[in-house]
């Protein structure tokens, strides 16, 4: 099994990628082309995954707040329907008469 490098030292290896290239990095390092091309894999998969929970985050946060909204209409509703049935049924009754 390779040598285990820090999570530290792979985000500094990337970035020096990112600014001589992947195989001048490579050299300078003595790490494997392949080690880093793998670290950049790994590090835009966990970007991708920590943008969707954000995402996700915000659409529940979102949701919640409809949710809310929706069951204040509902008992606004509720109420509503009570009364036009007392008042159904008082002139119902006053008809009848």
């Amino acid at each position: 099994m390779g040598k285990a490098y820090s999570a530290e030292y792979r985000e500094e290896a990337l970035k020096l990628m990112g600014e001589i290239g992947r195989g001048a990095a490579s050299k300078k390092l003595g790490i494997c082309a392949t080690s880093l091309d793998n670290w950049r894999a790994e590090a835009e998969k966990s970007t991708k995954a920590n943008e969707l929970k954000s995402v996700g985050a915000e659409q529940l946060r979102e949701l919640e707040i409809k949710i809310r909204e929706q069951e204040r209409e509902i008992a606004r509703l509720k109420k509503e329907n009570e009364f036009l049935e007392e008042a159904t049924r008082f002139f119902a009754s006053h008809r009848q008469k």
